[in-house]
């Protein structure tokens, strides 16, 4: 197999971001869009083929996984249906990069690699933030070990209520959506996991304060005890009249800062003097995240190799996010895994 030939569900704006990181990799190719709602689908297909191209557009999934040239699919649908898209793409023999998060809870990401490991086709899940600067570059630096052991870290990303088309869709619905943790969080769930390991317990306070549209908690915190002994805390939601995106890594021989609205970095090591960083500068000699993560699904299908990010991965955040719904409803401190 010279160039692995994809087929798209979902025909929204991740979807359309996904198929552009399709298009910078020699290896794949976008060859049809699938998505119920048949003017998105052939409008995305249009989209992505760009002028003189052809890319089929269709509104049954079924269909398109029928296709014997298509050998995988990127699945880029609302959270509820990952499941779902995830076994029907297994089944019929197609290997999946799953856009994050991977589910809604544990048992449904079970199901899904269960699924894969039976067809014997491979899982991928799109946590690009881990590839992204300025995440990428202090996952790097901490790895290199000038930092010494990281033990501590808070992050905080909340803003406000969808708007706009956002705010008149399944985002707004727990059941669909899984709320923050979910939809927004698993991105810094996974950050949380790549710095300090594995969690260990959960526990999480949360409620619904400024957004009534929405059936799910717009506040929320959550504390995580690691097993390697480190300590996290996230602070989220969509209840803020104020954006902030922002973090705090602790380790034995350094800290960084990182703060999105001044766009800078500040780390020190030892005794040196502080520095701080543009995450432009971070970001140089790095792959675009997007890019990455689908080049590697698809080196790894055609290297028959192991993906980077396994469904293992995905099924980690989501127990996590999981375990803080459960600790919040019952008041209590949830070990893990569920």
């Amino acid at each position: 197999m010279d160039r692995l030939l994809i087929g798209l569900i979902g025909a929204g704006n991740m979807g359309k971001a996904l198929a552009r990181g399709v298009a910078a990799c020699d290896g794949g190719r976008i060859v049809a869009v699938a998505d119920p709602a048949g003017d998105a689908a052939q409008a995305a297909a249009e989209e992505i083929a760009g002028e003189g191209g052809s890319i089929d557009a269709y509104t049954n999934v079924a269909e398109m996984l029928a296709r014997e040239d298509i050998a995988a699919a990127i699945v880029a649908a609302p959270n509820y249906l990952h499941p779902t898209l995830t076994r029907q793409a297994a089944e019929a023999g197609k290997h999946v990069f799953c856009e994050k998060p991977m589910a809604l809870n544990v048992a449904d990401a079970r199901a899904m690699i269960a699924a894969c490991e039976a067809a014997g086709v491979k899982l991928m899940i799109g946590q690009v933030l881990r590839y992204n600067a300025p995440y990428v570059w202090m996952i790097d630096q901490i790895r290199g070990g000038d930092y010494g052991e990281p033990f501590g870290m808070q992050v905080t990303r909340i803003a406000g209520p969808w708007g706009g088309v956002y705010g008149q869709t399944w985002r707004m619905k727990k059941e669909l959506s899984g709320g923050p943790l979910f939809e927004v969080n698993a991105h810094e769930i996974d950050f949380m996991r790549q710095v300090l390991g594995e969690a260990q317990t959960v526990y999480a306070s949360m409620d619904n304060y400024v957004n009534p549209d929405a059936d799910y908690e717009d506040f929320v915190h959550v504390v995580i005890n690691f097993a390697g002994g480190g300590r996290g805390a996230l602070l989220a939601g969509h209840a803020s009249h104020l954006g902030s995106y922002d973090g705090k890594i602790f380790c034995t021989n350094g800290t960084l800062l990182f703060d999105n609205k001044t766009g800078n970095v500040t780390c020190k090591v030892g005794d040196d003097e502080p520095q701080t960083i543009p995450y432009g500068d971070t970001g140089r000699g790095y792959e675009r995240g997007v890019d990455r993560e689908v080049r590697e699904f698809i080196e790894a299908v055609l290297d028959d190799a192991e993906v980077t990010i396994p469904g293992i991965e995905g099924l980690r955040n989501t127990e996590i996010a999981q375990a803080a719904q459960i600790s919040a409803a019952s008041n209590r401190v949830v070990e893990l895994p569920l």
